[in-house]
Order: structure tokens, then sequence, then C-alpha cells
């Protein structure tokens, strides 16, 4: 398994959001919910709303 590191840099953050941004809204706020609350995409997936 290989070993991960957070993006700590906030331009590096900007940037990804605005690629992420121009695909598709759900994928921005997945990430963006993601880095704000420590959560691992399969469990941001599993989540749905009520």
């Amino acid at each position: 398994m290989q070993t991960v590191q957070p993006i700590k840099n906030r331009e590096k953050i900007e940037v990804i959001k605005k690629i992420l941004r121009a695909s598709t809204l759900r994928n921005e706020l997945l990430f963006v919910l993601g880095i704000n609350n420590g959560l691992r995409i399969s469990a941001l997936n599993k989540k749905h709303a009520g």
C-alpha cells in the first residue's frame, strides 16, 4: 500500500477545485466536503441525502 500526503498548499487546492469545477459541480463538492471534513471518498460515496 502506498502512503499519501495531505495537500497543504492553498494554491494547489484552488487549482484542483478549478479543474474539478470545469468537469462537474458534483466532483468539486465532494472534494471540498472531503478536505473540510477529513473523510475519504469511499465514505463520502456511501452518504445519501435523506
